[in-house]
Order: structure tokens, then C-alpha cells, then sequence
């Protein structure tokens, strides 16, 4: 049967943050090869322009932390 331990959801977390990451990292330097504007820019503008979203994706991965690995 399969277990899913704290351990293995965090991982889970962190590749998915990291791959995440790569991915922008990867694409600003091609869009900077080419002479476009980054895809970070507008990540950037819709952070900005809608805190609320980024507040509550921060309190949902704070419970599932919380939750996981509160003794």
C-alpha cells in the first residue's frame, strides 16, 4: 500500500519550487537573448496587482507545513 510520510510531501514541495524556478530562470534568458521582456515581468505585475492571491497561496502552503510537521 502506499504511505505518504511528511517527509515525502515536502520533497514533493521543494522539486515542484525548484523546478519552478529553473523553468523562469530558463526562459528569462532566452527572452533576454532575444531582446523581449521577461516572463518574470509579469509575474511581477500580477503579484502586484493582486496580493491577495499571493497571501492566501502563502497561508495554504504554511497549513500544509503546519500540518505536517507540527508535533
Amino acid at each position: 500500500m502506499l504511505q505518504i510520510s511528511p517527509g515525502a510531501v515536502l520533497s514533493l514541495i521543494a522539486t515542484l519550487f525548484v523546478g519552478a524556478i529553473f523553468l523562469l530562470m530558463l526562459s528569462e534568458t532566452i527572452a533576454l537573448g532575444k531582446g523581449q521582456d521577461p516572463i518574470t515581468n509579469v509575474i511581477r505585475s500580477v503579484v502586484r496587482a493582486y496580493p491577495g492571491v499571493s497571501y492566501v497561496v502563502a497561508v495554504i502552503i504554511g497549513m500544509l507545513l503546519g500540518h505536517l510537521f507540527w508535533p
